[in-house]
């Protein structure tokens, strides 16, 4: 049985390069009208399963849906994957031999009581093979793609696993979930499993631990918990374990994950060394060569007498230096470190990608895009930086936020924090959406890395005392908080820093603005134009995108322009307009 029936008389090939077809002007009193809109708008079939035996066109060229051809009904605006349209309106299935299956266009038409592709589980689209007699749904990828009756895959299981093509629920022995269709089962072991957790490997190596990782599919009593999710593991089923490290133990599903495993099978493989180069070498005492600058040799100093140097940053954070210990070069006035920075591993395993990170130093940053240079934005915390930075693959990460390791300590918070899954949540400190969080196992605590990273304490002006982080969500506060740079009234359910002793409250963004993380004075390309990093004076210039005046404690400078200045971040996206309706706060 065919799907499709041509209703046009004129032959046309299905090719990419052919969608539309030519024709010689000669010719055009042999080519009637209906002729010529089939050879420009390609051919037209009939959907069996399409509401009333309506005909479907095929899309132009500009009408590609991810990449794939298809169909279009021109009275309901339809449209189909030219694979879909064509179809068999019946078939034969090896998973449900009894019927044949009829394709349906799924809706009311279809009262099927399972809503989902019996193999596979998914939610059925809108084509359907369906048997009504035993209410047997595929969807179309299923029935193409059919599942192996039997396996024999002694890596998976010794015996022979037969395919159970029903609803029945059960607990997979590999991974330890629940699932209710289609497993695939040994009798003579009691065993039951997942399709895709029979193929699972056997050795791995993954980004949360230093050692290999083995699955078994009985890790035994015991108080497991996953290293991964940080939530418990059931013995009774399958999971990763560590033979060197005896409490270690990760489910199947977690160890699995794309940002945890690489994706190699390691059995037979020889173990690799894991070592890697030191940042420095010691000189003498006090005295080290680093590798970001090995033409000279850095010395330890105590820390600036004078808090006030914003100038003098470090230049792995960009952070100023102050108080803390710190390593200058003993022949360039500008090159400073400070001593934690100066111990960065030069790789480290991290819990956001599944290779080692490495890190760079800040010569010729070429990064995100081809148009920035001396800049790039974090892949954690989305800031524009400067300084070093992790990098692997396509993740790109500051020394802050690729320092933080778990479990993580936050001050503001009693309990321990973790990068346990993949997805989206709200960090409860700064209300918005972010993709890498850390959440607490405890509460529903859950922070970004943007808000991870924010120093402790900060300085601001000439106070004498620094100014320190406050979080009073979870309490109740009397009484209204006002900003001292905007005069914008606080959200106390909202993060900000604070004086006790002198009781000012200042805004997170106020204190420290986009441009925190660029060191100083530093030329930058930003889509095709040059930038620098300055100061805000004190009468806080205008921001000529947005109209406002800039806020912060640094703004971005256009160079070879006057009265060039952006605030923030968003307006240095914007595109170069100087119309605006000026405006003073």
């Amino acid at each position: 049985m065919v799907l499709v029936e041509e209703l046009s008389d004129v032959p046309t090939s299905h090719g990419e390069d052919d969608d539309v077809s030519s024709y010689d002007d000669d010719d055009d009193d042999s080519l009637t009208p209906s002729m010529v809109f089939d050879q420009i708008m390609g051919p037209t079939v009939m959907l069996a399963s399409h509401e009333q035996q309506r005909s479907l066109r095929r899309m132009s060229r500009t009408y590609r849906d991810n990449g794939f051809f298809g169909y279009m009904c021109l009275t309901c605006d339809m449209t189909v994957h030219k694979e879909c349209a064509e179809s068999s309106p019946e078939i034969n299935h090896p998973s449900h031999q009894r019927h044949p299956l009829t394709l349906f266009k799924h809706g009311p038409l279809l009262a099927s009581a399972d809503d989902k592709c019996r193999l596979c589980g998914e939610k059925l689209g809108k084509l359907v093979y369906h048997c009504s007699i035993c209410d047997f749904s595929l969807d179309l990828y299923c029935a193409r793609n059919p599942l192996e009756l039997v396996v024999h895959y002694p890596k998976g299981h010794e015996h022979i696993v037969t395919l159970m093509p029903r609803l029945i629920r059960f607990t997979c022995n590999a991974c330890g979930l629940e699932s209710d269709r289609s497993p695939y089962v040994c009798p003579q072991c009691d065993f039951m499993i997942h399709e895709d957790c029979i193929y699972l490997p056997r050795v791995i190596s993954i980004i949360r631990h230093r050692h290999r990782i083995s699955r078994t599919y009985f890790l035994g009593s015991g108080d497991w918990t996953c290293r991964v999710c940080r939530r418990r593991v059931d013995g009774r089923y399958g999971a990763y374990c560590c033979y060197i490290c005896p409490d270690y133990a990760a489910h199947s599903k977690c160890a699995t994950r794309n940002d945890v495993w690489d994706g190699r099978e390691l059995e037979d493989e020889p173990e690799e060394n894991d070592e890697c180069e030191e940042p420095f070498w010691v000189v003498s005492d006090g005295v080290i060569n680093h590798f970001s600058h090995r033409d000279h040799h850095l010395r330890l100093e105590d820390g600036l007498t004078n808090i006030h140097g914003e100038h003098t940053r470090c230049r792995a954070c960009v952070r100023p230096v102050y108080s803390n210990s710190f390593y200058s070069c003993m022949h360039c006035d500008d090159f400073v470190l400070h001593e934690t920075c100066a111990n960065l591993p030069r790789k480290q395993r991290y819990v956001l990608h599944n290779h080692q990170l490495t890190l760079y130093h800040d010569d010729g940053i070429v990064m995100d895009f081809p148009s920035t240079r001396g800049v790039f934005l974090c892949s954690a915390c989305d800031r524009l930086c400067s300084g070093f930075r992790y990098e692997c693959c396509n993740i790109k990460l500051d020394v802050r936020c690729g320092s933080i390791s778990e479990p993580f300590f936050y001050e503001c918070h009693p309990h321990p924090l973790f990068q346990t899954s993949i997805g989206s949540k709200i960090c409860v400190v700064c209300k918005q959406e972010s993709v890498y969080v850390l959440s607490c196992m405890d509460c529903d605590f859950v922070l970004d890395f943007k808000c991870a990273t924010l120093p402790n304490r900060v300085r601001y002006k000439y106070d004498r005392k620094p100014l320190s982080l406050c979080y009073d969500g979870d309490k109740d506060m009397t009484g209204s908080y006002w900003c001292e740079i905007c005069e914008g009234e606080m959200d106390q359910k909202v993060m900000f820093y604070t004086c006790e002793s002198h009781g000012s409250t200042i805004h997170i963004h106020c204190v420290l603005g986009d441009f925190r993380y660029v060191k100083p004075r530093l030329q930058f390309e930003f889509n095709g134009k040059k930038w620098k990093v300055a100061l805000n004076g004190i009468n806080r210039p205008i921001c000529y995108k947005c109209g406002f005046r800039c806020k912060g404690p640094f703004v971005a400078v256009r160079v070879g322009y006057d009265n060039g200045v952006v605030c923030s971040l968003s307006c240095l996206w914007k595109g170069d307009t100087f119309e605006f309706v000026r405006r003073i706060d």
